[in-house]
């Protein structure tokens, strides 16, 4: 069952994602991560990691994204993109990277906790300023509004490439990554994997 109505998003819709993305005590409660089973009349069903399967409602004004298999090629000075990383050795490394569309570009823009289920985390959603190499690994001076990071890029995180996408995606058996609004039982985004990928958020 495919969801019938179309839920593109300007940039400007996204900006409520932002105070969910700023403080670690909402990110415990705002994002789900699970398989979508059901989606009609701007309601879905997902099986979430846990095991149990909950109903939730779209805002009017959600934001459907899309995420693709890409590689370390994708990495280049003057993207957008979106990094979790973790403190390891006195630097931060990543765990993933999103790189992002360029319409897309400034999306939940800065620094802050992240809620992966491991040790502390960060997601840094910024510009790749500079990009150097050490070994086969990249190392990235990331600039956004307040602040930079340098992040290694090791080998092994996994790249995607990020981007808007048509109702149409929102399909069952489809891997999924939900940001609720803070004040209201909606979801504010959905981050769709495509066909055999699942959403690394």
């Amino acid at each position: 069952m495919i969801i019938s109505r179309t839920l593109w998003v300007p940039i400007a819709a996204v900006a409520v994602l932002v105070g969910l993305l700023s403080s670690a005590p909402v990110l415990a409660q705002g994002h789900i991560r699970g398989t979508l089973t059901a989606a009609k009349d701007g309601t879905i069903d997902v099986q979430t990691v846990k095991g149990d399967t909950v109903s939730i409602k779209l805002a009017s004004d959600a934001g459907l994204f899309l995420v693709t298999k890409a590689d370390m090629s994708a990495i280049q000075t003057g993207k957008f993109v979106g990094i979790t990383s973790f403190e390891e050795g006195g630097k931060r490394v990543a765990r993933e990277v999103h790189v992002f569309d360029e319409s897309l570009r400034g999306l939940a823009e800065g620094h802050y906790p992240w809620d992966l289920e491991a040790k502390p985390n960060m997601m840094t959603n910024a510009n790749i300023s500079k990009v150097e190499q050490v070994g086969a690994d990249r190392v990235l001076l990331l600039t956004y509004k307040g602040g930079e990071q340098k992040i290694t890029i090791p080998t092994s995180a996994t790249v995607v490439a990020f981007d808007k996408a048509p109702a149409g995606q929102l399909a069952v058996g489809r891997k999924v990554f939900i940001v609720m609004k803070k004040d209201v039982p909606e979801a504010a985004a959905v981050v769709i994997g495509a066909e055999g990928v699942k959403p690394p958020m």
